[in-house]
Protein backbone atom coordinates (compact mmCIF):
# COMPACT_ATOMS: atom_id res chain seq x y z
CA UNK A 1 0.00 0.00 0.00
CA UNK A 2 1.64 3.78 -1.16
CA UNK A 3 1.22 5.15 2.27
CA UNK A 4 2.86 8.61 0.30
CA UNK A 5 -0.52 9.39 -1.04
CA UNK A 6 -2.31 12.28 0.39
CA UNK A 7 -5.66 11.13 -0.18
CA UNK A 8 -5.11 7.94 1.43
CA UNK A 9 -3.09 9.39 4.41
CA UNK A 10 -5.79 11.26 5.00
CA UNK A 11 -8.42 8.61 4.60
CA UNK A 12 -6.36 6.18 6.91
CA UNK A 13 -6.38 8.92 9.53
CA UNK A 14 -10.13 9.80 9.35
CA UNK A 15 -10.84 6.29 9.82
CA UNK A 16 -8.44 5.20 12.86
CA UNK A 17 -9.62 8.36 14.54
CA UNK A 18 -13.51 6.89 13.84
CA UNK A 19 -12.48 3.58 14.97
CA UNK A 20 -13.33 2.30 11.56
CA UNK A 21 -9.76 1.37 10.47
CA UNK A 22 -9.76 -2.58 12.04
CA UNK A 23 -7.48 -5.64 11.56
CA UNK A 24 -4.19 -5.50 10.74
CA UNK A 25 -4.44 -2.29 8.76
CA UNK A 26 -4.95 -0.98 11.93
CA UNK A 27 -1.48 -2.42 13.14
CA UNK A 28 0.33 -1.43 10.52
CA UNK A 29 -0.94 2.37 10.59
CA UNK A 30 -0.26 2.60 14.42
CA UNK A 31 3.18 0.85 13.68
CA UNK A 32 3.49 3.79 11.09
CA UNK A 33 2.58 6.42 13.38
CA UNK A 34 5.76 5.95 15.63
CA UNK A 35 8.06 7.74 12.89
CA UNK A 36 5.69 9.60 10.93
CA UNK A 37 5.03 12.79 12.22
CA UNK A 38 3.08 14.36 9.36
CA UNK A 39 0.57 11.26 9.81
CA UNK A 40 -0.01 11.84 13.61
CA UNK A 41 -0.31 15.53 12.81
CA UNK A 42 -3.49 14.36 10.01
CA UNK A 43 -4.53 11.96 13.28
CA UNK A 44 -4.66 15.32 15.44
CA UNK A 45 -6.60 17.42 12.53
CA UNK A 46 -9.18 14.62 12.71
CA UNK A 47 -9.16 14.48 16.06
CA UNK A 48 -10.01 18.00 16.61
CA UNK A 49 -13.07 18.18 13.89
CA UNK A 50 -14.73 14.68 15.46
CA UNK A 51 -13.96 14.85 18.95
CA UNK A 52 -16.88 17.92 19.58
CA UNK A 53 -19.53 15.62 17.73
CA UNK A 54 -18.75 12.73 20.12
CA UNK A 55 -18.76 14.90 23.01
CA UNK A 56 -22.59 16.00 21.76
CA UNK A 57 -24.12 12.46 22.43
CA UNK A 58 -25.53 12.34 26.01
CA UNK A 59 -24.67 9.07 28.17
CA UNK A 60 -28.13 6.98 28.79
CA UNK A 61 -28.38 5.27 32.54
CA UNK A 62 -30.43 2.94 33.77
CA UNK A 63 -33.00 3.81 36.12
CA UNK A 64 -31.69 3.35 40.22
CA UNK A 65 -34.84 1.11 40.54
CA UNK A 66 -33.43 -1.48 38.34
CA UNK A 67 -30.16 -2.15 39.79
CA UNK A 68 -32.03 -1.72 43.92
CA UNK A 69 -34.53 -4.51 42.52
CA UNK A 70 -31.54 -6.45 41.34
CA UNK A 71 -30.06 -6.56 44.38
CA UNK A 72 -32.71 -7.36 46.77
CA UNK A 73 -33.84 -10.48 44.39
CA UNK A 74 -30.12 -11.88 44.57
CA UNK A 75 -29.76 -11.19 48.56
CA UNK A 76 -33.28 -13.10 49.11
CA UNK A 77 -32.13 -15.99 46.95
CA UNK A 78 -28.49 -16.57 48.58
CA UNK A 79 -29.88 -17.09 52.10
CA UNK A 80 -31.05 -20.23 50.64
CA UNK A 81 -28.33 -22.37 52.54
CA UNK A 82 -26.93 -26.40 51.09
CA UNK A 83 -28.61 -29.51 50.72
CA UNK A 84 -32.40 -29.49 49.62
CA UNK A 85 -31.81 -25.51 51.22
CA UNK A 86 -29.38 -25.37 47.93
CA UNK A 87 -32.06 -27.01 45.35
CA UNK A 88 -34.47 -24.62 46.69
CA UNK A 89 -32.06 -22.15 46.71
CA UNK A 90 -31.34 -22.65 42.87
CA UNK A 91 -34.96 -23.27 42.03
CA UNK A 92 -35.66 -20.51 43.95
CA UNK A 93 -32.93 -18.40 42.09
CA UNK A 94 -34.36 -19.52 38.58
CA UNK A 95 -38.15 -18.12 39.43
CA UNK A 96 -36.48 -15.24 40.80
CA UNK A 97 -34.37 -14.45 37.14
CA UNK A 98 -38.09 -15.34 35.69
CA UNK A 99 -40.04 -12.61 37.89
CA UNK A 100 -36.67 -10.32 37.67
CA UNK A 101 -36.48 -10.49 33.56
CA UNK A 102 -40.57 -9.84 34.01
CA UNK A 103 -40.00 -6.68 36.41
CA UNK A 104 -37.22 -5.59 34.38
CA UNK A 105 -39.21 -5.88 31.05
CA UNK A 106 -41.71 -3.81 32.54
CA UNK A 107 -39.50 -1.29 33.80
CA UNK A 108 -38.19 -0.26 30.48
CA UNK A 109 -41.63 0.17 29.01
CA UNK A 110 -42.39 2.52 31.49
CA UNK A 111 -38.80 4.01 32.16
CA UNK A 112 -38.12 7.59 29.78
CA UNK A 113 -37.25 6.10 26.04
CA UNK A 114 -33.65 7.25 24.73
CA UNK A 115 -33.45 10.59 22.60
CA UNK A 116 -33.77 10.82 19.08
CA UNK A 117 -30.15 10.89 16.85
CA UNK A 118 -29.10 14.12 16.52
CA UNK A 119 -29.78 14.80 12.98
CA UNK A 120 -27.96 18.18 12.53
CA UNK A 121 -25.14 19.54 14.20
CA UNK A 122 -23.09 22.76 14.35
CA UNK A 123 -19.62 22.70 15.73
CA UNK A 124 -18.71 26.78 16.50
CA UNK A 125 -15.35 27.51 16.72
CA UNK A 126 -13.65 30.78 18.33
CA UNK A 127 -11.55 33.77 16.43
CA UNK A 128 -8.46 31.01 16.57
CA UNK A 129 -10.59 28.54 14.67
CA UNK A 130 -10.68 26.51 17.68
CA UNK A 131 -13.75 24.33 18.36
CA UNK A 132 -15.57 26.09 21.36
CA UNK A 133 -19.23 25.11 21.53
CA UNK A 134 -21.90 22.29 19.71
CA UNK A 135 -25.02 23.12 19.20
CA UNK A 136 -27.38 19.59 17.55
CA UNK A 137 -30.85 19.01 17.34
CA UNK A 138 -33.41 15.88 16.47
CA UNK A 139 -35.72 16.14 13.15
CA UNK A 140 -37.43 19.01 15.39
CA UNK A 141 -40.79 17.46 13.12
CA UNK A 142 -40.75 14.42 15.06
CA UNK A 143 -40.89 16.15 18.50
CA UNK A 144 -43.22 16.95 20.59
CA UNK A 145 -41.49 19.41 22.64
CA UNK A 146 -38.75 20.40 19.97
CA UNK A 147 -35.48 21.79 21.69
CA UNK A 148 -31.55 21.78 20.78
CA UNK A 149 -28.81 20.55 22.96
CA UNK A 150 -25.43 22.99 23.44
CA UNK A 151 -22.66 21.85 24.59
CA UNK A 152 -19.54 23.97 25.73
CA UNK A 153 -16.06 21.85 24.17
CA UNK A 154 -13.72 25.00 25.14
CA UNK A 155 -11.56 24.97 28.28
CA UNK A 156 -12.13 26.88 30.81
CA UNK A 157 -15.32 29.90 28.97
CA UNK A 158 -15.82 33.08 30.78
CA UNK A 159 -18.64 35.45 30.21
CA UNK A 160 -17.94 39.41 31.33
CA UNK A 161 -20.04 40.72 34.49
CA UNK A 162 -22.99 42.37 32.94
CA UNK A 163 -23.16 40.64 29.93
CA UNK A 164 -25.22 37.25 28.02
CA UNK A 165 -24.78 34.69 25.40
CA UNK A 166 -26.99 35.04 23.02
CA UNK A 167 -27.38 32.60 20.80
CA UNK A 168 -28.37 32.88 16.77
CA UNK A 169 -29.75 31.04 14.02
CA UNK A 170 -28.64 32.01 10.78
CA UNK A 171 -31.16 31.47 8.19
CA UNK A 172 -30.13 31.16 4.54
CA UNK A 173 -29.78 34.25 1.73
CA UNK A 174 -29.55 37.71 3.01
CA UNK A 175 -32.32 36.51 6.04
CA UNK A 176 -31.71 38.34 9.57
CA UNK A 177 -30.48 36.00 12.53
CA UNK A 178 -33.16 34.82 14.29
CA UNK A 179 -32.53 34.21 18.62
CA UNK A 180 -32.38 31.66 20.03
CA UNK A 181 -32.24 32.46 23.33
CA UNK A 182 -29.94 32.84 26.28
CA UNK A 183 -27.51 30.53 27.55
CA UNK A 184 -24.90 29.73 29.95
CA UNK A 185 -21.21 28.44 30.19
CA UNK A 186 -22.60 25.41 31.39
CA UNK A 187 -20.89 22.45 29.90
CA UNK A 188 -24.36 20.63 29.01
CA UNK A 189 -27.48 22.78 28.20
CA UNK A 190 -30.79 22.04 26.48
CA UNK A 191 -32.97 24.71 25.18
CA UNK A 192 -36.60 24.43 24.51
CA UNK A 193 -37.60 25.64 21.50
CA UNK A 194 -41.58 27.13 20.42
CA UNK A 195 -42.89 25.44 17.54
CA UNK A 196 -42.62 28.44 14.82
CA UNK A 197 -39.10 28.60 15.63
CA UNK A 198 -38.48 24.88 15.52
CA UNK A 199 -40.01 24.48 12.22
CA UNK A 200 -37.40 26.95 10.68
CA UNK A 201 -34.46 25.32 12.41
CA UNK A 202 -34.27 22.86 9.39
CA UNK A 203 -33.43 25.71 7.12
CA UNK A 204 -30.51 27.03 9.23
CA UNK A 205 -27.13 26.71 7.64
CA UNK A 206 -25.06 28.43 10.63
CA UNK A 207 -25.31 28.66 14.30
CA UNK A 208 -23.93 31.78 16.15
CA UNK A 209 -23.27 33.67 19.77
CA UNK A 210 -22.92 36.86 20.26
CA UNK A 211 -21.78 38.64 23.84
CA UNK A 212 -24.83 40.37 25.03
CA UNK A 213 -26.31 43.40 27.85
CA UNK A 214 -27.99 42.15 30.73
CA UNK A 215 -31.23 40.20 29.33
CA UNK A 216 -30.30 39.37 25.63
CA UNK A 217 -29.98 41.52 23.35
CA UNK A 218 -32.31 44.97 23.15
CA UNK A 219 -33.21 45.50 19.59
CA UNK A 220 -33.68 41.54 18.52
CA UNK A 221 -30.32 41.63 16.57
CA UNK A 222 -26.53 40.79 17.75
CA UNK A 223 -25.13 43.68 19.28
CA UNK A 224 -22.26 43.01 20.58
CA UNK A 225 -19.02 40.93 19.22
CA UNK A 226 -20.31 37.28 17.87
CA UNK A 227 -17.59 35.22 19.31
CA UNK A 228 -18.44 31.85 18.15
CA UNK A 229 -20.04 30.84 14.80
CA UNK A 230 -20.24 27.41 12.58
CA UNK A 231 -21.75 25.79 9.50
CA UNK A 232 -24.73 23.49 10.13
CA UNK A 233 -23.98 20.11 8.90
CA UNK A 234 -26.97 17.48 8.22
CA UNK A 235 -26.07 14.46 9.77
CA UNK A 236 -29.15 12.37 9.38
Amino acid sequence: MRYSNPQLRDKLAAEYVLGTLLGRARARFQALLRYDADLRGLVAEWEARLTPLAAAAGEIAPPARVWQALARRISVAARGGGGRAGLAFWHGLAVASTAFALVLAAFIGMAPQPEPPMATVAVMADEKGQPAMVVSWPQMSAMRDPYIRIKVVQEHPTMAPGTEWELWMLPPGKAAPVSLGLITTDVDQTMKLKRALASRMGEAWGIAMSVEPKGGSPTGAPTGPVIFKGQCVKVL
